[in-house]
């Protein structure tokens, strides 16, 4: 048995912002995914009413729209006013044709309706720049008697969105992306556009574009020159990273490696871990550099793990299918990991946005015209949305005795990964089992608690939630839990490779 000890006094604050999704014009994210006019579920909008049902109960409450590669030709104009006059466009990013029958006045609707109360917006500034950055952010936020703002009313939206959070363009170091840039022209054009946007609205933040991957062979330099250009007018930097158990080591190459072993594979969140402490000291170098008093916050607004579609392509479709996928147990025991490895690092990461929500590496899948169930994914993001408020904090936690393993890629691996959180009401212990048999863990809390529970998800490594099985892989009570009421020593056993939620209330 081994002995997680917590110590109350090494505490951050986390916010339910924290843990977000991403929509993005990709695939059948938002055609089928979201909007389906026909659907039998579909609001009055064209909303799929069974996935809005899904996203309420999930919890989410931060959302990034409309990408993503999309946004680095996207014309958000495109997307306002009669749908009738609406112009179809190419899509670049993903090889599809848009419809634009989904815009941004279709997005807020749908964000009121599925109860998100932080939208995360990206400006284009790929093939656009600061007029057109000024433009939408006029359009979205404008409270005077101006044009766009006048457009915004004449379209029947009479208050403006107050959107906090704008992303500057996205993954421009990307050699797949429209408009790629080098670090210091788009730092400048950054730094320049934050600037004239916080002059119409100072109330915004701003997310400077990082690297899209740490595989690329411009990490970390990219991220070093682009927060020297604009440092001092932009709030976060951003981070992207996905994890494919085959994927190229370069990702801007074809070649695929061999697949991970599964202790190989469940240890790669340490890569998040790694990826972000980076990033921390790479901005804290260039806020010594510049003498600053500023700290730079993090966006990770776009992670996940990675798996191939499931469908085949359809170029230039209205809704090309280019991703489509099942997690299975073993995906999902990563993704807690990922997520624990955010969690732990909220002292620098405010933001973070799980991409994406609907069909392409999804939280939630959807057949155009019928059903719509959950990865097994989406439990686990339901679960630590659940416990965060205006409240929680993340206590500093070890287990200094815990079992380890390594592989040749990883050493000293913890066999339990775990984070601990303290709503104001309750100690919430996350905790991965990445190992092949149970384990018992002593939990040495703060102070007596009086009631506690224990919820589970586990199952074979393989399970997967399909439409004919949708509840393989969910999250479930576990039923013989003791809990030693009075006590702050608490005991407990977490099952062959599971995913844990533990509260006890005091």
């Amino acid at each position: 048995m081994t002995t997680l000890h917590i110590y109350q006094e090494q505490h951050f604050d986390v916010r339910p912002q924290l843990f977000g999704s991403f929509l993005e014009h990709m695939g059948t994210v938002i055609y089928t995914g979201i909007y389906e006019p026909q659907h039998p579920t579909a609001t009055t909008e064209g909303f799929r009413g069974d996935v809005l049902k899904l996203v309420q109960n999930l919890g989410l409450k931060t959302v990034r729209y409309p990408g993503g590669n999309y946004t680095s030709s996207y014309h958000w104009e495109d997307t306002i006013g009669p749908k009738a006059a609406r112009p179809k466009r190419i899509n670049l990013a993903w090889q599809a044709l848009e419809t634009n029958q989904f815009g941004l006045d279709e997005f807020f609707q749908w964000c009121e309706q599925a109860q998100i109360d932080n939208p995360i917006l990206t400006v284009n500034l790929g093939t656009r720049g600061i007029d057109d950055a000024l433009h939408e952010l006029e359009y979205v936020n404008g409270q005077l008697d101006t044009d766009w703002a006048n457009l915004r009313r004449k379209n029947g939206h009479a208050e403006p969105y107050h959107v906090k959070y704008w992303c500057l363009g996205n993954e421009l170091d990307g050699p797949w992306q429209v408009a790629k840039n080098t670090p210091e022209a788009y730092g400048a054009l950054a730094n320049e556009t934050s600037k004239a946007m916080k002059l119409m609205d100072p109330s915004i933040q701003t997310i400077l574009v990082g690297s899209s991957t740490p595989r690329l062979n411009t990490y970390p330099s990219w991220d070093f020159k682009v927060l020297m250009e604009a440092y001092e007018n932009v709030d976060y930097i951003a981070m992207h990273d996905y994890v494919d158990r085959g994927q190229s080591e370069t990702l801007d190459q074809d070649d695929r490696r061999d697949e991970d072993d599964l202790p190989t594979y469940l240890a790669r969140s340490r890569e998040f871990d790694k990826q972000i402490d980076e990033i921390e000291t790479i901005a804290d170098a260039v806020k010594a550099l510049k003498r600053s008093d500023k700290i730079m916050k993090i966006s990770f607004d776009e992670w996940n793990v990675h798996r191939p579609s499931l469908k085949p392509t359809q170029p230039w479709s209205q809704h090309n299918p280019v991703d489509w996928c099942y997690f299975n147990l073993a995906d999902t025991l990563l993704f807690g990991s990922m997520a624990l490895a955010i969690l732990r690092h909220g002292d620098r990461v405010k933001l973070s946005c799980q991409a994406l929500l609907v069909n392409t590496i999804p939280l939630i899948l959807t057949d155009e015209g019928g059903h719509a169930w959950a990865n097994p994914t989406y439990y686990v993001i339901q679960s630590l949305i659940a416990n965060l408020s205006d409240q929680s904090k993340v206590l500093a936690s070890t287990l200094p005795d815990g079992e380890q393993y390594s592989t040749p890629r990883y050493q000293d691996v913890p066999v339990v990964d775990q984070v601990v959180l303290d709503t104001g009401t309750a100690y919430v212990v996350y905790a991965v089992n990445r190992g092949a048999k149970p384990q018992s863990v002593t939990i040495d809390l703060p102070q007596a608690v009086r009631q506690g529970t224990q919820q589970q998800l586990t199952g074979q490594l393989d399970d997967q939630n399909t439409r004919e099985r949708p509840d393989t892989l969910t999250l479930k009570a576990v039923s013989d839990f003791d809990i030693a009421a009075g006590q702050a020593q608490q005991s407990a056993t977490l099952a062959a490779y599971s995913w844990n939620v533990l509260t006890f209330k005091y």
